[in-house]
């Protein structure tokens, strides 16, 4: 099959990493794939490169040109379908597909919160899709609910993730002679409720437990992060809690880890929650948006009211008390839901199925 992928660029996000990744596996299957794009931004450029998939950046004079000449792409190309992940994207193709009709996939990849006049013109947009694809079962529900016409094609098709690059590498056990090791990741911004998080770790403290707690992410929220340093101050847990930056090799993290805790108040699709139990993590998370479709409370993971401190350091409690059969039980429990859920042979047969 023929198929076409759009994005407004290959910049290092998440969305641009599924995409690309799907076009690559799909080429490497022997279908005609091709990227479309429009921004110049290439971190996933010599990826495509490797995986033989066609790159063709649009340059476009304007909005108008940039819908002309993609529709003059499919007119040139008659692809078997099209799939375009973002808003941007997903409305470009909608509206070339207007000049030059295809079979179109739109790919929603976070949580929408807004529901004005601006998604409101993208939803009449999207009835030019044969579906619309959500990465989380919450969005998917959430468009059924705001956008009932778009309700019989809106399905949910959950991230992937690199199994192989995210493993266990030996058993995981409880070593009862060191502290027990935490580790969150994501940018610190407030949706990541790390103040919240902080006043957890104090009362967790407070119970003698050894313990300790690395974040990992991006600090370039300078507001934010001015009010999570002073709270570790006021609270005297800068000897458990450090805020490590960004990290190009998370999955070794993972691996030195005990415990990933995801305090959120708000995701999409999280994908540093399911890449670290790929690696054999027991988990606790809040009980917002996807994760309780991912964390069974207190089968694979301890779920928690992020806005309740005690209910979350009460869940956290709970993760430092399992023995080594339970935290073997839960390892292996996890590194299974993702091989069953999210490899990247199951993603590509969900979209293959639709075209």
């Amino acid at each position: 099959m023929k198929l076409i992928f759009v994005t407004e660029n290959l910049g290092s996000g998440g969305a641009e990493r599924q995409l690309t990744g799907l076009a690559a596996l799909l080429s490497a299957k022997g279908h005609d794939c091709m990227v479309v794009t429009w921004v110049d931004k290439n971190f996933y450029a010599s990826y495509l490169a490797e995986n033989n998939v066609k790159h063709i950046l649009l340059r476009p004079k304007g909005r108008f040109d940039r819908v002309r000449k993609l529709a003059s792409i499919f007119r040139r190309e008659r692809p078997d379908a099209v799939i375009s992940f973002l808003p941007m994207a997903n409305e470009t193709a909608a509206l070339a597909s207007l000049l030059a009709p295809v079979k179109l996939i739109v790919s929603e990849r976070s949580f929408t919160t807004n529901w004005g006049w601006r998604r409101r013109l993208t939803n009449l947009l999207y009835r030019r899709a044969a579906y619309v694809v959500a990465n989380s079962n919450n969005e998917a529900q959430n468009i059924r609910t705001h956008c009932p016409k778009l309700a019989s094609r809106t399905l949910a098709i959950p991230n992937y993730v690199d199994i192989e690059r995210f493993s266990m590498t030996v058993p995981r056990v409880r070593d009862e002679g060191r502290p027990i090791s935490f580790v969150g990741v994501g940018r610190v911004i407030p949706s990541k409720n790390i103040l919240n998080l902080l006043k957890a770790l104090a009362k967790v403290k407070e119970q003698g437990i050894n313990f300790t707690f690395d974040w990992y992410g991006d600090t370039y929220n300078k507001p934010y992060l001015e009010e999570v340093k002073q709270l570790i101050k006021d609270l005297h847990i800068d000897d458990i809690f450090v805020l490590r930056g960004e990290c190009n090799a998370i999955e070794e993290v993972y691996r030195q880890a005990d415990v990933m805790c995801m305090p959120s108040t708000l995701e999409g699709y999280p994908n540093v929650l399911v890449e670290a139990m790929a690696s054999g993590l027991p988990v606790v998370a809040s009980n917002v948006c996807e994760h309780p479709h991912i964390v069974e409370d207190g089968i694979n993971g301890f779920l928690f009211n992020p806005y309740d401190v005690d209910a979350m350091a009460d869940a956290m409690i709970k993760a430092t008390k399992l023995n080594t059969q339970e935290v073997t039980s839960m390892s292996q429990a996890n590194r299974q839901k993702v091989v069953d859920n999210n490899s990247i042979e199951s993603f590509c047969k969900k979209y293959l199925e639709l075209v």
